[in-house]
């Protein structure tokens, strides 16, 4: 007999409603459009407390507005992006192209994606903006906030 969500030793770490985050305190995303917003999965530490991170995702269906998603920031945790196609016949396909930004100033570099990709961004170094050159099909855009418990 399976365990209901919520119940038994493991079930604080099933979360079915995770939140929708309407206020981004690195982003301004003022009035975007061509993906879902606001996230439409939020984990953090008010929901579980153990994690130390926080994950959001959400899915990109067309170029997006603003063009620069979010623009050049940086924040006291490190994160990790991933950017995953939905080809089911070949998950390597990103379904589009997009430039990714590392650094700025005479250390930035500019990055252009067709594959699904992972991405690490160390604390504090600066990064985006995240540009939807091209969509063919969704993308789906996940985030995690490492050892940060919250995205503040």
């Amino acid at each position: 007999m399976a365990t209901r969500v919520g119940e038994g030793k493991y079930g604080k770490y099933i979360i079915e409603e995770p939140k929708l985050v309407k206020d981004m305190l690195f982003h301004d995303l003022s009035k975007p459009s061509g993906f879902t917003y606001p996230d439409e999965v939020y984990i953090d530490a008010e929901l579980c407390p153990e994690a130390g991170s926080w994950v959001d995702m959400n899915w990109i269906w067309e170029k997006t507005n603003p063009r620069e998603l979010p623009e050049l920031h940086r924040h006291p945790f490190a994160e990790i992006v991933l950017l995953i196609g939905s080809n089911p016949k070949d998950l390597r396909d990103l379904g589009g192209e997009l430039s990714w930004g590392m650094g700025e100033g005479d250390d930035a570099e500019t990055f252009t994606l067709t594959h699904t990709t992972a991405i690490y961004v160390p604390a504090n170094l600066p990064h985006a903006p995240l540009i939807f050159e091209r969509v063919d099909r969704p993308i789906l855009n996940v985030a995690i906030g490492l050892n940060t418990g919250d995205y503040t």
